[in-house]
């Protein structure tokens, strides 16, 4: 599996239904319960802003977003999965293209994204596309601190 593989998958928005079936994976991908992050609402209100990619049963990835109400420039990354065969092979990237590129047609112009102090897989996965992040102390929380990354859209 190759980048160019990453680029031939099927993508779309999200469905309601795809919330059971990636509650049911995303666990296991990342081997600690993450899942609880993943609201119903975003699959079901929010369903056109996200990204599936892979069959309908069966994902290789999938991002959760949405557009600010209070900055209409604005899009937010609020989680983004890819299954560990697909990792590394470009599927974290074309999932931050095609939501960059959604949130373009409905006039957003940034995207933000965050990521843990600890995470610095999440950190190079940032910053290699562009982002510029900024810590911010207790940004989720207290001892919560997390880089708030953003950029300009679209996502090359």
């Amino acid at each position: 599996m190759s980048a160019h593989a990453a680029h031939a998958l099927p993508a779309r928005s999200l469905h309601a239904d795809d919330f059971g079936v990636a509650r049911a994976v995303v666990d296991g991908w990342f081997d600690r319960p993450v899942g609880l992050v993943m609201h119903r609402l975003f699959f079901e209100e929010l369903g056109p802003s996200g990204v599936w990619l892979g069959d309908d049963d069966a994902p290789v990835g999938f991002l959760l977003g949405l557009r600010s109400e209070a900055d209409p420039q604005l899009a937010y990354i609020h989680f983004h999965a890819v299954a560990p065969d697909w990792r590394r092979k470009g599927v974290g990237g074309r999932l931050y293209r095609e939501f960059g590129e959604r949130m373009a047609e409905r006039g957003r112009t940034r995207v933000r994204a965050l990521a843990p102090m600890w995470n610095t897989v999440s950190q190079r996965f940032h910053e290699s596309l562009g982002f510029v992040g900024t810590e911010s102390p207790e940004h989720v929380g207290p001892g919560q601190d997390r880089i708030v990354y953003e950029r300009s859209i679209p996502i090359t």
